[in-house]
C-alpha cells in the first residue's frame, strides 16, 4: 500500500512539473500539494524536499519572494539531512534569492528561523497557505487559453 501511495506522490509532482513548464501556475501548486500531502505521510523525505523547492520556486513566480525564499529554506534543510544529489543546486537558487532580496545575515537568519518554525508547527503548511491563497485573480478559471 506504501508504495502505492509513493507512485501516486511521483504521479502528482510530475503533473505538477508538467502544469508549471505551461504556464498553468494554480494547477501546479494544487497538485504539489497533493504530492506533499502524501509524501508527508509515507514519510518521503526525498520528495518532500523535492517538493517544498518546487514550491518555493512557484511562490517566486507568482510574486510571493519572501514566503517562496522559506518554502526553499524549508527545502534546503531537508535535503541536508538526506544528503539530497540536488542539495547544490537548490543552496545557489536559495542564496541568490536572498541576495536578490537583499538579505543581510540578519535576515537570512530570521528567514530561517521562521521555516524551521512553520516546519515544527505544521510540517510547512501554513507557510503554503500563505504562498498561494489568494495569489490568483478571482476568475483564473474563466481565463483558458487551448493551444
Amino acid at each position: 500500500m506504501m508504495q502505492d501511495r509513493s507512485a501516486a506522490a511521483a504521479t502528482w509532482h510530475y503533473l505538477a512539473t508538467v502544469d508549471v513548464n505551461n504556464g498553468r501556475y494554480r494547477e501546479a501548486q494544487s497538485k504539489f500539494r497533493m504530492a506533499l500531502a502524501i509524501q508527508q505521510e509515507v514519510g518521503d523525505s526525498y520528495g518532500e524536499a523535492n517538493t517544498f523547492a518546487n514550491l518555493g520556486a512557484l511562490a517566486v513566480e507568482l510574486g510571493q519572494a519572501e514566503i517562496g525564499l522559506r518554502l526553499f529554506i524549508i527545502g534546503v534543510l531537508l535535503m541536508r539531512e538526506i544528503e539530497h544529489p540536488h542539495l547544490h543546486e537548490v543552496e545557489q537558487a536559495t542564496y541568490q534569492l536572498a541576495q536578490n532580496l537583499q538579505y543581510d545575515d540578519e535576515d537570512m537568519n530570521s528567514a530561517i528561523e521562521e521555516a524551521v518554525d512553520a516546519y515544527h508547527a505544521d510540517q510547512g503548511w501554513s507557510l503554503i497557505e500563505e504562498a498561494f491563497d489568494g495569489a490568483y485573480p478571482a476568475r483564473i478559471d474563466a481565463v483558458r487559453i487551448d493551444v
